[in-house]
C-alpha cells in the first residue's frame, strides 16, 4: 500500500511540474503591493498618488488594460514606471471611466515593476452629517478594487487637521490628540492595521495628523472602504464642486487594468488546482510561523493648502447657507429671493408652491438671474413644486458661485464673519419688530435671519425629536409668534418636505436597482449592495433620528459620494 501510495505522488510530482506554468497562468501577475498616498485638502479635493508593484508571471505584456474606475472629475499629472532594468514609460489611454497603460517595451517573467499614476480629484469627495449632535463631513473615496488578490494594500491620508506644536513622531499622535482634533473613525478593526502618525511640512515648519491604513492578503474583488470623519468645519466644500488645479504635466489620455484576459485554458487551470490539493494531503505540512509586523515606515512629505490667513469671500445668504452646509435653507433662500424680484409668487408655503408671475416678462431676464435661480426656475413642474430630482442640480449650480470666492478662504475666519452677521441680523429683527409688529415692506435683513438657528421648522409628529428652545420672540410675554419668523419656518419646513421625499425615492430606486435582473451590470450589484451597506454611517443615521429636521438629518447622513464610489469601485481594476 505504501509503495502504491509513494508511486502515485511521484507521478503527481511529475504531472504538477509538467502543469506548473498552466497552474501559475491563473493570475497574470502577482499584484505585491498596491499603495494610496492620499493629501486631502481643506476644499475636500485629494491629491492621490497611487503605486502599483507587480511580479509578472507570463511571458511579457506591454500593458495594463483597465485601471480604475475613475468616477469623479480628475486630472492626471503624471505616470511613471520602473523595472529591473530602469526607468519604464508608461503613457495612460482613456477609455469611459478607466484607463490602459500601455508600457514603452514588454515587461518579462519573474521581475517586478512599478506603476505609478499621480492625479488630482478635482471635487469634494466630503459630505456633510452628524453624529452625537457633532456636525461632520465624511470621507466618500475609496481606493480601485481588482480581479486578482493583493498582498499587500496600504492607504495614506494626510489630513488638513494641524497637530499641536512639538508633535512629529507617530508615537506622540495620541488618541486623546485625535479625539481633541475631532476626528472620528468607523471601521478601524476592517484593517490589520490602523495608526495615526503626524506627517511634518518642512516648509511651514507645520505637522499634519494622518492615518495609515494596511490590510494584507486582499481577496479578489475587495473593496477597502475607508471610514472616517473630520470636524464639519475642517472641510470648507461639499462633494460637486470642481475646482481647477495647475498640474505638473499636461493631462494624458488613458485606460484600464485586465486580469481575465491572461488566464489560461479553464481546463488545464482546474487540473492544475487539483492536482496540488491531492499533493497537499499527502504531503506533512510545516507549521507555520506568525508574520512579524512590518516596520512602519513614514510617508513623503507632501501637504497642500490654499487657504489664506484672514482671507474673507464675499457671500451672499443663499451662498452663505451652502458654505455653512444647509441645503435646505439655501434652497429656501432661492425661492426667497425670486419672490423679492418678483419673478414669482409664494402660492403655498407648506408644502412649497410657487406660480411665475409673468413668463413674458422672465423670458427676458432669465439670463440676468444667478445660474442657481435659473436652475430653481427651470424645476419647477406643471403644478408649482420643486421637482426633487432636480435638487441636486440647483445645489450644483450654487456650488459653482461659491467655489470661485471660497477657494482660497480662511474657514475659520469665514464662519466666524457669517455667523455674526447672522446675530445682527436677527438682533435687528426683534428691535425693530418691537417698534413695527408689522412691517409694510420686507426688511433686507429677512434673508439672513433665515438662516438663524430660530427659524428652523419645528419636528415633525412622525418620529422622536428633542424639545426645541423658544424663539427670542416667543419668549416675550403676552405676544404672537412674529410673522416673519412663521414664514422663514414654513418656507424651510416646505422645502424640507421636497428633501425627505427625495430620500424616499432613492431608498426606493436602491431596491429597484438591486432586483433589476435586466440591468447590464448585475454582476456588480452584490458587490454594490455590501459596499453600500459599509458605507452607509449607520451611527450618523441613528443619530439623526433624533434630530429635528428628521429627514433632512437623515439625507446628509446617508454618505452618497461613499456609496458611489463604494458602488463603482466594485467593477474592477484588470490586467
Amino acid at each position: 500500500m505504501r509503495r502504491w501510495t509513494l508511486v502515485m505522488v511521484t507521478a503527481l510530482l511529475l504531472c504538477l511540474a509538467v502543469l506548473s506554468p498552466a497552474v501559475a497562468a491563473q493570475d497574470p501577475v502577482s499584484l505585491d503591493l498596491v499603495d494610496n498616498y492620499v493629501v486631502v485638502r481643506q476644499d475636500g479635493t485629494l491629491r492621490v498618488t497611487y503605486t502599483l508593484n507587480f511580479t509578472e508571471l507570463e511571458n511579457g505584456r506591454d500593458r495594463i488594460n483597465q485601471i480604475g474606475r475613475f468616477d469623479w472629475r480628475h486630472t492626471i499629472v503624471s505616470a511613471s514606471g520602473s523595472g529591473p532594468d530602469g526607468e519604464l514609460g508608461v503613457r495612460l489611454v482613456r477609455d469611459g471611466a478607466y484607463y490602459r497603460a500601455e508600457f514603452d517595451r514588454s515587461t518579462e517573467r519573474g521581475k517586478q515593476y512599478t506603476v505609478q499614476i499621480v492625479f488630482t480629484v478635482d471635487e469634494s469627495v466630503f459630505e456633510a452629517t452628524s453624529w452625537n449632535g457633532r456636525a461632520l463631513k465624511a470621507v466618500g473615496w475609496a481606493p480601485f478594487q481588482w480581479a486578482l488578490p493583493i498582498a499587500r494594500q496600504e492607504m495614506r491620508f494626510v489630513l488638513p487637521l494641524e497637530l499641536p506644536e512639538g508633535i512629529t513622531e507617530a508615537e506622540q499622535v495620541t488618541d486623546g490628540i485625535v479625539n481633541e482634533l475631532g476626528v472620528v473613525a468607523n471601521n478601524t478593526s476592517a484593517f490589520d492595521r490602523w495608526v495615526y502618525f503626524a506627517t511634518p511640512d518642512e516648509g511651514s515648519g507645520k505637522a499634519y495628523l494622518s492615518i495609515y491604513c494596511q490590510e494584507d492578503n486582499v481577496a479578489p474583488q475587495t473593496g477597502l472602504i475607508p471610514q472616517f470623519f473630520l470636524p464639519g468645519e475642517s472641510i470648507t466644500v461639499e462633494r460637486g464642486t470642481p475646482i481647477p488645479y495647475d498640474v505638473d504635466e499636461p493631462a494624458q489620455d488613458a485606460e484600464p487594468f485586465n486580469l481575465i484576459d491572461w488566464l489560461r485554458n479553464p481546463l488545464v487551470s482546474v487540473l492544475g488546482v487539483i492536482t496540488s490539493a491531492f499533493v497537499g494531503v499527502v504531503t506533512v505540512r510545516a507549521g507555520r510561523k506568525r508574520k512579524a509586523k512590518p516596520t512602519y515606515m513614514p510617508p513623503e512629505i507632501e501637504v497642500e493648502t490654499f487657504q489664506t490667513e484672514k482671507v474673507v469671500p464675499d457671500l451672499n445668504a443663499i451662498e452663505t447657507a451652502f458654505y455653512l452646509g444647509n441645503s435646505t435653507k439655501t434652497l429656501a433662500l432661492i425661492v426667497l429671493s425670486l419672490e423679492q424680484k418678483g419673478v414669482v409668487d409664494i402660492v403655498n408655503r407648506h408644502p412649497l408652491q410657487l406660480q411665475i408671475i409673468d413668463r413674458d416678462v422672465l423670458a427676458g431676464r432669465r439670463d440676468k438671474l444667478p445660474g442657481y435661480e435659473q436652475a430653481l426656475l427651470a424645476a419647477l413642474l406643471p403644478d408649482g413644486t420643486i421637482d426633487p430630482e432636480q435638487t441636486s442640480a440647483i445645489l450644483d449650480a450654487v456650488a459653482k458661485a461659491v467655489q470661485p470666492k471660497v477657494w482660497n478662504a480662511d474657514p475659520e475666519a469665514t464662519r466666524d464673519t457669517y455667523r455674526r452677521r447672522i446675530e445682527d441680523a436677527w438682533r435687528e429683527y426683534e428691535r425693530e419688530y418691537r417698534e413695527r409688529p408689522q412691517p409694510q415692506t420686507m426688511p433686507n435683513y429677512v434673508p439672513w435671519i433665515i438662516l438663524h438657528e430660530s427659524a428652523t421648522p419645528a419636528a415633525s409628529a412622525a418620529g422622536p425629536s428633542i424639545p426645541r428652545e423658544p424663539g427670542p420672540l416667543q419668549q416675550m410675554a403676552g405676544q404672537a409668534v412674529a410673522p416673519l419668523e412663521t414664514m422663514a419656518s414654513e418656507l424651510v419646513s416646505g422645502v424640507e418636505r421636497i428633501a425627505g421625499n427625495t430620500v424616499d425615492r432613492v431608498e426606493r430606486g436602491v431596491g429597484r436597482l438591486f432586483g433589476d435582473e435586466t440591468s447590464p451590470e448585475r454582476s456588480c450589484h452584490s458587490a454594490c449592495h455590501s459596499a453600500c451597506h459599509s458605507a452607509c454611517v449607520h451611527d450618523a443615521c441613528h443619530s439623526a433620528c433624533v434630530h429635528d429636521a428628521c429627514h433632512s438629518a437623515c439625507h446628509s447622513a446617508c454618505v452618497h459620494s461613499a456609496c458611489h464610489s463604494a458602488c463603482h469601485s466594485a467593477c474592477v481594476s484588470r490586467f
